[in-house]
């Protein structure tokens, strides 16, 4: 259960916050530790013209010559696909694209890519998102962010770890994010850097029952909007090389931000979210990966709005959490994740692959650092190639947990 009383609480004590530091540290450090020092993959990345993907399948229906030669010198790679896939109060339609490209040589420059998804579903839900991840020539600079306008009404359930069922209370909104960094790149796959985050909620509406009451009461200021606005800064490790689809390597992005009434916010605030992700190749021949992930996200100052607390499936870092669990099911000042999942091929070309997936939410009973509720989540999923050259999948997976099932399909892994 929550009361309003939530929003006057602060940090309790120096004690609370060392022991936050120290948990903190106990955690990074030995993720931290695998990702640097583990040997690099043993397993090479296979020649794409090897590969078979679903235009090689069109060209071979339509007869088309010289095709291969044309595809391995664009420098630009396009993919779209539409899906269909399961939001608040019915069916969603996403249409999503991906332009992959090196702005240098591949040698020494990561793989960019950036994602456009209009938004549209049969229950008032719609809007567009903007993800770009972008490396110049040598990895020199690393722009990243996340830009979207969404009209989306959601589910929530209040917060903490232990929220029950009967909480759930639907939230109509409005938002508007603007999330962009600009990282400097340094030797050995570093980058580091300033940003700026926008995430503007207005047209706030809560379902009139007696849950809804209380979470409407949670919002500071205006009940009908928020604004949370201010810096950012960003470290990041990225031996991936590919992030559509990570053949091996390693991925860590520490995000601290600042929002602040300096920068047009309600209310000054501060949070840090620290993301680790790992692949290891297990096969020379054919994919045969294991991807591993865990993060830890968690208001570290201030009286944050009630949407802007951390929630599964709102993480801010790029790709998706949590399969099998409904978005936004839990919130809590702090959360703390892990997942693995097994990639294979199914065909030896590689048009066909399969994955199996098992992962674990721990909301942190609220406003503590204490997690005492873990929610597990699994399934299993197919992936058919989209563009061998970018390694851009379609990706259908069925996901479920205790309370929850879907099926959820999209372009590029989900971490």
């Amino acid at each position: 259960m929550f009361g309003s009383r939530i929003w006057d609480k602060k940090i309790r004590t120096a004690a609370e916050s060392g022991r936050r530091n120290l948990f903190f540290v106990y955690l990074s450090v030995p993720v931290l530790t695998a990702l640097f020092f583990s040997a690099p993959a043993s397993a090479q990345e296979r020649d794409t013209i090897s590969q078979v993907d679903v235009v090689d399948y069109l060209v071979r229906i339509f007869n088309i010559k010289n095709s291969e030669q044309r595809r391995d010198n664009r420098k630009i790679r396009f993919s779209f696909f539409p899906v269909e896939t399961g939001s608040t109060g019915g069916r969603a339609l996403v249409t999503a694209f991906n332009l992959s490209f090196v702005t240098g040589e591949k040698k020494n420059t990561n793989v960019s890519s950036v994602y456009f998804i209009p938004y549209l579903s049969f229950s008032n839900q719609f809007g567009f998102i903007i993800r770009p991840s972008i490396w110049l020539n040598g990895n020199s600079w690393y722009f990243n962010g996340e830009w979207f306008m969404l009209r989306y009404p959601q589910y929530s359930w209040g917060t903490g770890g232990n929220s029950p069922e009967e909480h759930k209370t639907l939230i109509s909104y409005d938002h508007i994010r603007i999330h962009q960094n600009v990282l400097k790149g340094l030797p050995a796959n570093f980058a580091l850097g300033p940003g700026y985050a926008l995430d503007h909620h207005y047209n706030i509406s809560v379902e009139e029952n007696e849950e809804g009451r209380e979470i409407g009461a949670y919002t500071p200021g205006s009940k009908s909007n928020t604004t949370s606005s201010g810096l950012t800064f960003s470290f990041v490790y990225d031996r991936r090389y590919n992030l559509n689809n990570p053949p091996h390597g390693g991925y860590v992005n520490m995000l601290w931000r600042y929002n602040s009434e300096a920068f047009g916010g309600n209310n000054e605030w501060g949070s840090l979210y620290l993301d680790c992700r790992k692949y290891f190749s297990l096969s020379r021949q054919r994919q045969s990966i294991i991807a591993l992930r865990g993060y830890y996200w968690t208001i570290i100052s201030g009286t944050v709005p009630y949407l802007d607390l951390p929630s599964n499936g709102w993480e801010p870092g790029l790709g998706m959490a949590a399969r099998g669990l409904q978005q936004n099911r839990y919130k809590s000042n702090a959360f703390l994740y892990f997942e693995s999942e097994y990639r294979f091929d199914i065909m030896n070309n590689g048009f066909l692959g399969g994955v199996v997936f098992a992962n674990i939410t721990g909301p942190s009973d609220y406003q503590t650092q204490h997690f005492s509720y873990w929610h597990p989540a699994g399934g299993c999923g197919l992936r058919m190639k989209l563009n061998k050259y970018s390694r851009t999948n379609v990706t259908l997976d069925y996901g479920m947990s205790k309370e929850f099932w879907t099926v959820y399909v999209g372009i590029g892994e989900t971490f």
